[in-house]
C-alpha cells in the first residue's frame, strides 16, 4: 500500500508550479507600482512646493491690497476734512 504522502506530493507539487507563475507576475507588476507610486510623490511633492509658494504670495498681495485700501481710507478722511476748512473759492471772472 502507498503512503498517502506520496500521492499528495504530486499533487502539491502541481500546485505550486501554478502559482509561482503567478506570484511572480504578481511581484513584477507590485515593483512597477512602487515605482509609479515613487515617481506621483516626487511630483506631489514638488506640487505641494509651488502651492506653499504661491499661497504664500497670495497672503501677501492680499495683505498689501488691504494696507493699500486703509491707506485711501485714511487719505479720503483728510482730503474731506481739507476741503471743509479751507474756503471755498469763487470761479475767478476774466
Amino acid at each position: 500500500m502507498p503512503e498517502p504522502t506520496h500521492a499528495v506530493l504530486p499533487i502539491l507539487r502541481r500546485i505550486q508550479g501554478d502559482v509561482a507563475p503567478a506570484r511572480r507576475e504578481l511581484g513584477r507588476k507590485i515593483d512597477k507600482n512602487s515605482e509609479t507610486l515613487a515617481h506621483h510623490t516626487e511630483r506631489l511633492d514638488s506640487i505641494e512646493g509651488y502651492l506653499t509658494y504661491e499661497l504664500g504670495l497670495s497672503t501677501r498681495a492680499r495683505a498689501d491690497i488691504q494696507a493699500i485700501q486703509a491707506e485711501m481710507k485714511t487719505m479720503k478722511k483728510r482730503l474731506t476734512a481739507l476741503e471743509r476748512s479751507s474756503p471755498k473759492r469763487r470761479p475767478s471772472r476774466k
